[in-house]
């Protein structure tokens, strides 16, 4: 039955709000639910929509704007974030299990083209639902989840080349030449790239001097359109031009405004592409192909988490991270339905292959989350808990007192921690960070591995015995949370913390700690002595100006951390007047 195209759209947001909240009651990710509600409105579900030109009309818009928003996220500061060996983990991971993948599909007979599609449409991993774990669980912030955004972010990067590699394998079997494909298709993003570079800012510029609002939504996705257009009368994708337009926004100082004006309609449009692809899943090809389905589970499972071991390992991984991560990244992602979808549509990979791999990603995908808490299992039985290390942190340090808590071995907490070691000053490090604590033991410094916000931590490290507890954490929240629990469970203690700048100071004294010293003004001096020295001012000069600087913001700390007197223990009854003895 052929309905007009609103009433499709209905269908599909009605599928939506029924399949999505079932999907998150059995605790599957949303996208799974999509995925579902898709396939039950399709024409191989009960068929309320059966018109094969609608169902590629919504695929293609929202293809159009999931790349559009891949492009935006990839910003100068968020690629900040990639360091030089994840970097390189990133891009072995991409090159490697391609490798494998091509590899294991010529022996299998496929053409190269077909092959090479296949092999780098699987080499990518799902960006929505790690990313989406990982922030739940807290982890975006720690050693896996920072290698984890890396490897996603570059895996991102490659969505453009890959989707000029699918241009160029589907024009493989035509008169047209694929180098010929693949020079036009660097030759457009080059002026695409050109034009978001000296065009664009002066055109959002002028937009916004208008101070509509309106008008901003609609010049965004004027650009969009435009650069979706201009790819596809060249021959290649509109999603590549919504890639790249997105990329090129993503350099502009309206970048987190177009975010704004585009988040309302980001869960819409990653909607209508999900529901897309859950359409064109066909029942009769899972049921008739079941066993090939699971044998390329089985295979891309098996091979993504080898190779994503063997690099972790490679790099120096601990062994239970590198199995983390290995596992966390082996399914396959979303963009996997984009390659499909458009290399089904130009003959780069045939029809009932792409109808084949769909079901094996989207069940991939469907295994992510189990694959990410098995993964977080397996590292911890490898590796010691902090409730292990704790008793190892009390043995270890039996008998000590009068002695220097550290709490944090960054740079900070490293330095004062070498200088204590010098001066033969007893003391202890604490961080919850293993890299770092490897790092502290590899110079030789009594650094543990635990949590020094807890309690139990503190017991274990005989803080009763310490003399001075000094907080060198990186957090300003946990560094003030770590202060107020020393204070109230050690008032005898003396408590220095380092402070994020001045206006640090005031909450960190409130919290009880005796000196909060900012990061950033011995940077600052010394930086300004050099400064100074190298404009020929005399150096008596520089020591008294400097001196100066000191003292004035020796007196503004102690104006923004005002400390209550602290009265000695036993003082408490000091105050009150003695009783006359009868």
């Amino acid at each position: 039955m052929h309905h007009s195209v609103l009433f499709e759209l209905f269908l599909i947001l009605t599928a939506a709000i029924i399949a999505v909240p079932i999907a998150h009651k059995l605790r599957a990710n949303s996208i799974i639910g999509f995925l579902i509600g898709g396939f039950f409105i399709g024409p191989f579900g009960f068929g309320l929509i059966s018109e094969r030109e609608d169902i590629s009309t919504v695929a293609e818009l929202g293809v159009v704007f999931l790349l559009f928003m891949i492009g935006l996220e990839l910003s100068r500061d968020r690629l900040r974030v990639i360091g030089g060996r994840f970097a390189g983990l990133g891009v072995l991971q991409i090159l490697v299990s391609m490798a494998a993948l091509l590899g294991l599909l010529v022996v299998m007979e496929f053409p190269l083209p077909t092959a090479l599609v296949i092999a780098g449409a699987l080499a990518l991993s799902s960006t929505a639902i790690i990313l989406k774990q990982l922030s739940d669980d807290k982890q975006l912030n720690t050693r896996f989840g920072r290698a984890a955004l890396a490897i996603l972010l570059l895996q991102d990067v490659a969505v453009g080349p890959f989707l000029i590699m699918v241009q160029a394998a589907g024009d493989a079997g035509t008169e047209t030449s694929p180098w010929m494909s693949i020079l036009l298709g660097f030759g457009s993003v080059a002026l695409l790239l050109l034009v978001g570079r000296y065009v664009l800012p002066r055109l959002f510029r002028y937009i916004a001097s208008l101070k509509n609002p309106e008008l901003f939504a609609i010049g965004t996705l004027f650009v969009v359109l435009a650069a979706s257009t201009l790819t596809e009368v060249s021959g290649l994708s509109m999603a590549l031009g919504a890639f790249i337009a997105g990329v090129m926004l993503a350099e502009t100082e309206f970048r987190h405004q177009i975010e704004a004006d585009i988040s309302p309609f980001r869960g819409v449009f990653l909607s209508l592409f999900f529901m897309s692809v859950g359409m064109s899943v066909d029942a009769d090809v899972v049921y008739n192909e079941f066993g090939t389905i699971v044998m390329w589970l089985v295979l891309l499972l098996v091979i993504k988490t080898a190779v994503l071991f063997v690099l972790a390992r490679a790099i120096r991984f601990e062994t239970g991270l590198a199995i983390r991560v290995a596992m966390s990244l082996a399914a396959g992602g979303e963009f996997a339905f984009v390659m499909f979808a458009l290399a089904a549509q130009n003959g780069a990979v045939p029809l009932e292959m792409a109808a084949m791999l769909i079901p094996v990603v989207a069940i991939s995908m469907a295994l992510t989350p189990t694959l990410i808490s098995l993964g977080h299992k397996i590292e911890e039985k490898l590796h010691p808990k902090e409730e292990d290390q704790l008793g190892k942190i009390a043995e270890e340090s039996e008998g000590i007192h009068q002695h220097v808590l550290v709490i944090g071995s960054g740079r900070v907490g490293r330095v004062l921690a070498r200088l204590l070691k010098t001066r033969n000053i007893p003391f202890l490090v604490l961080d919850s960070d293993a890299q770092q604590v490897s790092r502290g033991r590899a110079e030789g410094l009594p650094v543990y591995f635990a949590d020094g916000s807890r309690p139990e931590t503190f017991r274990a490290a005989h803080t009763d015995e310490a003399k001075i507890a000094v907080v060198a954490m990186g957090n300003p929240h946990a560094t003030e949370k770590t202060v107020a629990l020393l204070r109230q469970h050690y008032p005898h203690l003396k408590i220095f913390a380092r402070a994020q700048d001045i206006t640090h100071i005031g909450p960190l004294s409130r919290h009880g700690a005796d000196a909060a010293i900012p990061e950033v003004l011995e940077t600052g001096l010394r930086l300004s002595d050099h400064v100074l020295a190298a404009c020929d001012v005399p150096q008596e000069d520089i020591d008294a100006e400097i001196a100066k600087f000191r003292r004035a913001d020796m007196l503004l700390m102690n104006e923004l951390a005002p400390r209550p007197q602290r009265k000695p223990s036993g003082s408490e009854n000091a105050d009150k007047p003695a009783k006359k003895k009868n």
